[in-house]
């Protein structure tokens, strides 16, 4: 297949640059206006964004706005990824509980969700945002995960959606809600380190199965190094 031509990855390059702008816009427009008080035309001029440039890439404020609470949970780098190797969870659930530290230590989630939160009590609507766009899909992958290591036999989880909510909620216990109250509460690396080792070593010593009982051993041991 063809590659792009020179001209058509420069406009391609200007359009996400523009789509970035806007999603940076808006972000602080939310945060100091709220949603409600928020019109995609202060939105367009705060990124220095045509309305019908906002329009095509964002075609209502709804939309905008749960892009926003997606984008911590797209990942952008490498190891940004779902499709987890089978029968591997010794090496596989480390990765999952990095990916999910760092993507809730985004600069700005916490006074995002905060922000959130107080939109959810006056539109129950937007509470969804997050479930739906943002923590909901990473969470049912790590559900689809646990289902499939219970099939392969590689781990024993009668309720993968409860596992899955428990080892997320080990590391969001730690890394995420001291935040939300004192943004000065931000832990260190050595911190999310640890509470990441310690929630795998766990989850392996409750769920795994031959190969992964030994290798939740040399976790726990790891983790208490």
């Amino acid at each position: 297949m063809a590659s792009a031509s020179p001209a058509a990855a420069y406009q391609r390059q200007i359009s996400e640059e523009k789509r970035d702008a806007i999603l940076d816009a808006a972000l602080d427009c939310f945060l100091e206006r709220g949603f409600a008080g928020t019109s995609l035309n202060r939105i367009a001029n705060a990124a220095d964004v045509s309305t019908a440039t906002l329009y095509r890439h964002f075609p209502t404020k709804d939309e905008l706005f749960a892009q926003i609470v997606e984008r911590p949970f797209l990942g952008t780098t490498p190891d940004a990824r779902t499709d987890w190797p089978a029968g591997k969870p010794h090496t596989v659930l480390p990765d999952i509980a990095a990916q999910y530290a760092r993507r809730i230590l985004t600069p700005y989630f916490h006074p995002l969700v905060r922000a959130l939160i107080s939109e959810a009590l006056r539109a129950p609507e937007m509470g969804h945002a997050l479930e739906q766009r943002g923590h909901g899909p990473f969470l049912a992958a790590v559900r689809h995960y646990f289902e499939r290591e219970h099939q392969l036999g590689a781990l024993h989880v009668a309720d993968p959606g409860l596992a899955a909510e428990q080892f997320l909620g080990m590391i969001s216990s730690v890394v995420f809600w001291p935040r939300m109250l004192n943004d000065a509460r931000r832990p260190s690396k050595a911190k999310v380190q640890r509470t990441c080792d310690e929630a795998v070593a766990t989850c392996l010593a409750r769920y795994a199965t031959g190969q992964g009982a030994s290798s939740g051993s040399d976790a726990r041991g790891g983790a208490a190094r």
